[in-house]
Parts: C-alpha cells; sequence; structure tokens
C-alpha cells in the first residue's frame, strides 16, 4: 500500500533560498511505497511564485509541488495554511522544513525509517547550520547534544521534522499553531501539545538538514534580539498555557535576578576590556545577554509583541 507524504515549507521574501531548498527536495531518495510531493506557502500579501513563475519551478521540479499563499502576516498563520494545504493531498505524514534549509538526500529516509522502527508518530532530526561570516567570539551558539535515534522527546522546532497526518487531521488531534504567539516559541508549544496529548516524538540523529545563516544574522544586535525575543515569547508561552499569575511568580524573580546579574557582568566586562579586551568583551556580552533575557521574560509577562521577525535575513 502507497503512503502519502508531503513536505511543507513557509517562506517570505527568501526566492534564492526557497528554490536551493526545493532543488535539495529533488534530490531525495524517495522511501519504497512512497508517494512524496511538496506545499509551499508564502507569507505574502503579493507572492512571487504565481502563474510562470511558479510553472517554471514546475519545469525544474520533478516532485510535485502546490503554492499557495497566506497574506496574514506571521509565522503561526503561514505554518496553519501550511498544514491546510498539506492535509488537502490527504496525506499519511507531514514532513516541515525551513526555506533557507536544504535537506540530505535520505533526510525523509531516515526520519520515517526511524518513525517505523520506534513506533513513533513523531521524529526530530539536526541541523547543521553553514555560516556565512563566523559569529562572535563572545557568541555561545546553542548546539543540541548527540543522541541516540530512538531517544525520546516531549518538544521540537519545526526546521526539520516528521508528523504522522493524523496528529492535525480533523478525524484525529486536529491540532494546530497557536496563533497568538506571532513572534516566536509556536513551535515549541505546538509540539509540547503534541506531546502532551500521548504522542511519541524520537529524535533521529542522522536525519540532517543544513540552515544558511547569512551575515546579518550573527551582528551584534541580531543576536542580541534573538535573545530578547526567545525570552519573551518563551514567558508569553507560559501566560497563555498556565495563567500570568503562575508565570509571573516564575518569571519575575527570574528575570530580576537576570537583570542584575547582567548589570554586574557588563559593569565589570566593560571595566575589564581595556586591560584584556577578550575575556572583558565576553563578561561584557554575556551581562547583556542576561539583561536581554531579563526584560524580555518581563515583556512576555505583559504579552507585548516582539519585531524580530519583521526583519528578513537572506534573499
Amino acid at each position: 500500500m502507497t503512503q502519502k507524504l508531503v513536505i511543507a515549507v513557509c517562506t517570505a521574501q527568501r526566492p534564492k533560498m526557497l528554490m536551493s531548498c526545493l532543488e535539495s527536495l529533488e534530490k531525495l531518495v524517495r522511501p519504497a511505497g512512497t508517494e512524496l510531493s511538496v506545499v509551499v506557502v508564502e507569507n505574502e500579501t503579493k507572492p512571487h511564485f504565481t502563474g510562470n513563475t511558479a510553472e517554471e519551478v514546475r519545469e525544474k521540479i520533478s516532485v510535485p509541488v502546490h503554492f499557495s499563499a497566506e497574506k496574514r502576516k506571521g509565522i503561526p498563520f503561514a505554518r496553519n495554511s501550511a498544514l491546510e494545504a498539506a492535509l488537502e493531498q490527504e496525506p499519511d505524514w507531514i514532513a516541515l522544513i525551513d526555506d533557507d534549509e536544504r535537506a540530505e538526500p535520505d533526510w525523509i529516509e531516515k526520519l520515517l525509517s526511524a518513525c517505523t522502527a520506534f513506533d513513533a508518530e513523531v521524529a526530530n532530526g539536526p541541523v547543521r547550520r553553514i555560516y556565512e561570516k563566523p559569529a562572535p567570539h563572545w557568541w555561545k551558539s546553542q548546539l543540541l547534544k548527540p543522541r541516540p535515534t530512538g531517544t525520546e522527546i516531549t518538544e521540537a522546532p519545526t526546521n526539520n521534522i516528521l508528523m504522522s497526518a493524523r496528529i492535525v487531521a480533523k478525524s484525529g488531534l486536529g491540532l494546530r499553531f497557536d496563533e497568538r504567539l506571532t513572534f516566536g516559541s509556536e513551535d515549541i508549544d505546538f509540539f509540547r501539545r503534541t506531546h502532551a496529548a500521548g504522542v511519541k516524538m524520537i529524535w533521529v540523529d542522522d536525519a540532517f538538514v543544513e540552515e544558511d545563516i547569512p551575515a546579518s544574522r550573527v551582528t551584534t544586535g541580531r543576536l542580541l534580539s534573538r535573545m530578547h525575543m526567545a525570552a519573551t515569547s518563551g514567558a508569553f508561552n507560559i501566560v497563555l498555557r498556565e495563567g500570568r499569575l503562575k508565570a509571573a511568580l516564575h518569571f519575575i524573580p527570574k528575570s530580576l535576578r537576570r537583570m542584575f546579574l547582567g548589570s554586574l557582568a557588563t559593569l565589570v566586562g566593560f571595566t575589564l576590556k581595556p586591560f584584556a579586551k577578550k575575556r572583558g568583551e565576553k563578561l561584557y556580552y554575556y551581562g547583556l545577554i542576561r539583561l536581554m533575557k531579563g526584560s524580555g521574560n518581563l515583556r512576555g509577562l505583559l504579552g507585548r509583541a516582539h519585531n524580530y521577525y519583521d526583519v528578513i535575513d537572506g534573499h
């Protein structure tokens, strides 16, 4: 019996990156007995891939590609539109990959095989990041430690995912991304709720995708803004799930501690820089990151949106 597998990609103002992603999907090893197709959702009021432009892509890519647009600006809106578009193909499985990523040829095969071997409905794999420009020496990339394939997980991002269509089908769990989380963490929240619904989720250590990191994403301002956004969305997520009072009891002491230690580290680092430049800078920016996290948590408690994703990195 043939299984249908749909790969969903959300995109906005990055046609070159999207084409690179689609070309990598063209090279995928097709798992035996599996029918592949792709849905692309542009989060644009005036989508790029329409008419002749869309036809040109279809001529280059042998995998069927379906284009649609989501005019409401915001990642959860685009992701939910992508789920709806995928469900129109009546799939058994839905995979998610970002428009700035490229899949390894055995990506889908590894994810699907692991789900079968471990009787899981969600599989998440690692992302290998390719930097256009090295990040500053003081920046500590958040790298996931290798884990054996089959390790059960409780949350996941959407940048490398395969999931059973049952999770989002109306006849199944009918889950969707929370459209209140327009400024981040909507993917982590979605898969936390998926796990809470009793779905088995696993890690697949050798199902790689590559992500291009443009130079604009590793500037000091963008890195600090990303930390502020993550802290804001993380706190707001807890407000939505557990209530403002419980979130406040957790985050207010944490935020004040972060901001106090951050201020102290920033001051000491600034004082140290003329005598030990690299060490001083590391301490200085460590302090700024703590300040961004602390102030971001407080912002999230107040439900104030963050504009990090208003800026598009890459082309």
